[in-house]
């Protein structure tokens, strides 16, 4: 199976000089899919992404683009319409060829276990979204898998306590949600990717399940999930 690649936390153009080093430091082939895990730029400016998805397609140049929106990226359907090249997903499902083998990415933002300060404010009916968003992706994990040999959950918040590790415990609650770790030992994806927590831990696995941390500031490279099938 061929490869698949993952990045978040990009905050463009805050760590262009690390995404540099990093795309300059991979050396595991071209990916069938390079996975974004949302916060792709600082505060809301689309526009910011363009030098990032430009080093990005520049060493990547055949791979397929599979994106969610985090916290930072507000102007979502500017950033659709900027980086059409990238399969833009939330609460929904992309499906590719990799190497002969169909992979399934479910994506979303994810959930919270606590409202920020700022979403209490300015967008108090996202706790019921995050109630009820676990649910959601566990119908489309299940659904993807019964339709593909493989299968990703991709979200920007972290879906696990282990990978947000690290952090200062006092904030996990704005870091990840439990009821998506819940969710993970029912629905079983063959490997769950986030962002976020930018001094988390980069890899566990929770109830069977491979959970990566792939926030560059944290990992400082490239992802490479290409375990996925391989076992």
């Amino acid at each position: 199976m061929r490869l698949v690649a993952a990045t978040g936390d990009i905050h463009s153009p805050r760590y262009l000089n690390l995404l540099s080093h990093a795309l300059k430091s991979w050396s595991g082939g071209e990916p069938c899919m390079v996975l974004l895990a949302g916060d792709l730029v600082e505060r809301g400016r689309a526009h910011a992404f363009s030098p990032a998805f430009r080093l990005l397609r520049e060493r990547f140049d055949s791979s397929v683009f599979v994106g969610v929106f985090g916290n930072e990226d507000w102007e979502r359907e500017e950033m659709a319409r900027l980086y059409r090249e990238v399969v833009w997903l939330d609460d929904s499902v992309y499906t590719g060829d990799c190497g002969g083998s169909s992979v399934a990415v479910v994506g979303s933002t994810g959930s919270l276990d606590r409202l920020t300060a700022w979403q209490r404010r300015n967008m108090p009916w996202l706790a019921d979204v995050f109630r009820r968003r676990p649910r959601v992706l566990e119908g489309l994990v299940r659904e993807a898998r019964r339709e593909a040999d493989y299968v990703i959950l991709l979200t920007h918040y972290g879906v696990a306590r282990a990978t947000v590790e690290g952090e200062d415990p006092k904030i996990h609650p704005y870091l990840y949600s439990s009821s998506m770790e819940r969710m993970l030992s029912r629905a079983r994806p063959d490997a769950a990717v986030h962002a976020h927590a930018h001094n988390g831990r980069p890899y566990a696995i929770v109830h069977g399940v491979p959970v990566y941390n792939v926030s560059l500031p944290l990992v400082r490279r490239i992802v490479d999930v290409s375990w996925v099938g391989c076992g």
